[in-house]
């Protein structure tokens, strides 16, 4: 029931570069990679480094950006405890050349399968509950009543990580900040003095123009500032 705009700002004026909209259901991660394609080979500017919300920090968009040299910001990742049982995935070890992970009580997690989604690709490794029946770790590792063991591994979790090696940084902290005052700050004025609260036209097509209408109305009032 409503749309989506997709804005890429730049961070010294705060000159809306492109718009894009999409349906309200399109995830907001995911035409990402093809709007910095598209500014990249018509508008001919070479990107040196982006910045984005929590919603576009997907394992696709952080190694589809390090492919392409691309330094990128996101606020920072909370580590979240997965299950209710003690044992993580920290307590168990990895065994590089068969790879597998090998748990306290000795027993093996061969790689199982591979799962995908849009985002990202992870390797399963599991190891049957029937092997677990008598483990004097089973209730802290699956629980009395619990299911096969499985731990997934993304397989771009080493990018992502070194992409988060830069949080809590100056540099890392400086360019949220360009984001909430352009980014936010272009959003929440659009929406205040340039018709971006509603639309009144039906249609992708007719919301992508009120959404090009809209950034163009700003951007001109900054094009006016930059130059006065």
């Amino acid at each position: 029931m409503h749309y989506l705009s997709h804005e890429t700002v730049d961070s010294k004026n705060g000159i809306i570069i492109d718009v894009a909209a999409t349906a309200g259901n399109v995830n907001d991660s995911q035409p990402y990679i093809e709007r910095l394609d598209y500014i990249e080979e018509t508008i001919g500017l070479k990107i040196q480094a982006a910045c984005a919300d929590s919603g576009y920090d997907t394992n696709l968009i952080n190694q589809q950006l390090s492919e392409r040299n691309i330094d990128f910001y996101t606020p920072k990742r909370t580590e979240q405890k997965r299950g209710t049982t003690e044992f993580q995935r920290k307590d168990f070890q990895y065994d590089e050349k068969d790879d597998r992970f090998i748990c306290p009580g000795g027993k093996t997690l061969p790689l199982h399968r591979l799962n995908r989604t849009i985002n990202t690709v992870t390797k399963e490794y599991r190891c049957p509950k029937t092997e677990c029946k008598d483990c004097p770790f089973r209730n802290r590792c699956i629980g009395e009543k619990g299911s096969d063991k499985r731990i997934p591994v993304n397989i771009f979790e080493v990018v992502v990580k070194k992409n988060h090696e830069k949080d809590g940084t100056e540099t890392h902290a400086k360019v949220l900040l360009l984001r909430q005052i352009w980014s936010e700050g272009s959003f929440a004025a659009q929406k205040a003095r340039h018709n971006l609260k509603f639309l009144y036209r039906r249609g992708l097509e007719a919301a992508e123009q009120q959404c090009l209408l809209s950034s163009t109305a700003l951007n001109l009032k900054r094009m006016i500032k930059v130059m006065a």
